[in-house]
């Protein structure tokens, strides 16, 4: 287990960053994340709150930066339209359900065990349509499945009936066992095993006792002005191993959130000790000083345009990076970005990718 393991940073499912990317923002305080129906006992758990009201989501500026982005995605392959659209369309056809909308809310974890086998949930929190829902299941044949007394279908079924590119990345996930999407009631729905979704549900309806944020994470988020997505990890949920005692984690954060006119993030770490801390502290410290000298490459080997504009994006982005604060047995770096700098940022990495995609010889045909 690596040390950037042992802090949660574990590689991306990409199923549930997706979602994650679709969760940006939030005018909720952190004491309102909702984590009922999410297990105590998850060593990942994460939640956002609604969108309304932030800049980063809600302004006029976003607005346009979203439009001014699906119209560069769309120019990649003007046949195809916009194929994240197509699927937001697909899936309020199927359910009545508005990914646009600025209420909607996710809440979930995870956990490995020993053999790193996975076990974990999704709640989705909006109103949707639930005859719609299970009209659709029924016309595409999904292959129903039960969560204690509440009915649900196949997720990776439900996916592919959505979109045929859709279905053809779903498709290559093997699951031991099937992953359900079980309709709780008009404003909840629960992706889970469904063992676990029975779980998850129980405890929803107040059955059992749902994570909570600890005190001293609560306190920290308010460092972020308006949290609008909060991931944390818990070692003591975690696998023992002889590297992670060794290590002396304890904890960590990942949050984001809305201050004034700024986006800001925050990552944490937790250890038993200021003396395990330190190294860490150190390695971070040390790859942040570095990390001009490396954009700055050899002055001798001649540059593209690309790769200048490239260099001065990610110099832009370091900017917003802070020095790192090694607080006894914490470590926590911050980075602050003002909103439309960001966007501005990220628009024109688009940009380039899309030029870049455009210019690529078309595949040879069969």
């Amino acid at each position: 287990m690596t040390e950037a393991y042992a802090l949660g940073f574990i590689p991306p499912m990409r199923f549930l960053s997706t979602l994650a990317l679709l969760l940006t923002a939030a005018v909720l305080p952190a004491q309102e994340f909702d984590f009922k129906g999410v297990p105590a006992d998850y060593a990942f758990t994460f939640a956002t709150a609604g969108t309304r009201g932030l800049k980063i989501s809600d302004s006029p500026e976003a607005k346009a930066f979203k439009s001014r982005v699906e119209k560069l995605m769309a120019s990649v392959k003007p046949d195809a339209k916009d194929s994240q659209r197509k699927i937001y369309d697909a899936i309020k056809a199927a359910t009545g359900i508005d990914l646009d909308n600025g209420d909607l809310t996710f809440a979930g974890g995870f956990s490995l065990s020993a053999n790193d086998k996975f076990t974990g949930g999704l709640i989705l929190r909006t109103r949707h349509d639930r005859g719609r829902l299970a009209a659709h299941a029924a016309a595409k044949k999904l292959r129903p499945l039960q969560a204690g007394d509440t009915p649900g279908w196949d997720a990776q079924e439900f996916m592919a009936s959505l979109d045929e590119e859709l279905a053809k990345s779903v498709n290559d996930f093997n699951q031991s066992e099937p992953i359900g999407l079980f309709d709780v009631d008009s404003e909840t729905i629960v992706i889970a095993q469904p063992k676990e979704a029975a779980r998850i549900i129980g405890l929803a309806k107040g059955r059992g006792v749902s994570y909570a944020l600890p005190a001293n994470v609560r306190s920290q988020l308010t460092a972020v002005g308006r949290p609008y997505v909060v991931m944390s990890v818990n070692a003591a949920k975690l696998p023992a191993s002889a590297e992670l005692a060794q290590s002396g984690f304890v904890s960590g954060l990942f949050a984001m959130g809305e201050k004034g006119s700024d986006q800001v993030m925050k990552v944490s770490a937790n250890f038993t000790s200021k003396e395990k801390a330190a190294p860490l502290a150190m390695q971070a410290q040390g790859m942040l000083a570095m990390a001009p000298m490396m954009l700055a490459g050899d002055p001798t080997k001649p540059e593209t345009a690309e790769e200048k504009e490239m260099k001065a994006l990610a110099g832009e982005f370091l900017a917003g990076i802070q020095p790192v604060d090694a607080s006894g047995s914490q470590i926590t770096m911050t980075a602050k970005w003002d909103t439309l700098k960001l966007l501005s940022i990220i628009e024109k990495l688009v940009e380039m990718g899309a030029k870049k995609a455009k210019d690529m010889p078309a595949p040879a045909k069969k």
